[in-house]
C-alpha cells in the first residue's frame, strides 16, 4: 500500500472503528497489532497522566493498558484529517466519548488531537510508529474519566 491522502484517511477510519469495537476488550484487543508498529511510542501531552516523559514504548503496553479500563471504554470519532504524504504523517482532531460500561451512557466527552507518524512494514502495510496525543482541558467542574472510574 502507498501512503497517500486517500489510503491514510481510509486506513485511519478503519483504525478508529476497530479500536472502538475490539481494541478495549481483552478477548479481541490483539486485533490492534494490525495497526501498530511493535515499537509504538505513545506520547501523552497531558500533565495529569504523566506528560511526555511517560506514555508507552511498545504496542503491547498500549494495548494492555486499553484492556485494563474495565469500567469504561472510549469511542474516538474523527472530525478533521490533515495528511502530510511527504512526512508519512497525519494529524487527526477527534471527539472522545468515554462510556460507562455498566450503564452504556457517555460519562465524559472532549475533543482531542493526535499526530501520527506512519511507516510501511515489510509487507507494505501501514503501521503507526508514534502517537503524540493532546486533549482538551475541561472546566474544573467536569470530572476526568480517571476520577469517575478510579483504579480501573
Amino acid at each position: 500500500m502507498e501512503l497517500t491522502n486517500e489510503s491514510i484517511t481510509r486506513w485511519m477510519d478503519e483504525y478508529f472503528d476497530v479500536y472502538a469495537q475490539y481494541g478495549q476488550v481483552a478477548e479481541t484487543a490483539n486485533r490492534m497489532h494490525k495497526y501498530f508498529a511493535p515499537n509504538l511510542r505513545f506520547i501523552p501531552y497531558i500533565a495529569p497522566i504523566g506528560g511526555p516523559e511517560k506514555g508507552f514504548h511498545t504496542a503491547d503496553e498500549f494495548i494492555q493498558t486499553a484492556v485494563r479500563h474495565t469500567a469504561w471504554y472510549e469511542k474516538l470519532t474523527p472530525l478533521i484529517y490533515t495528511v502530510d504524504e511527504k512526512r508519512n504523517s497525519v494529524v487527526v482532531m477527534f471527539t472522545i466519548d468515554v462510556y460507562d460500561r455498566k450503564t452504556g451512557k457517555v460519562a465524559v466527552t472532549r475533543t482531542a488531537m493526535s499526530h501520527y507518524e506512519l511507516i510501511l512494514d515489510a509487507n507494505k502495510d501501514i503501521k503507526i510508529k508514534t502517537i503524540r496525543f493532546f486533549w482538551e482541558v475541561l472546566p474544573t467542574t467536569v470530572k476526568e474519566f480517571f476520577e469517575l472510574f478510579p483504579g480501573r
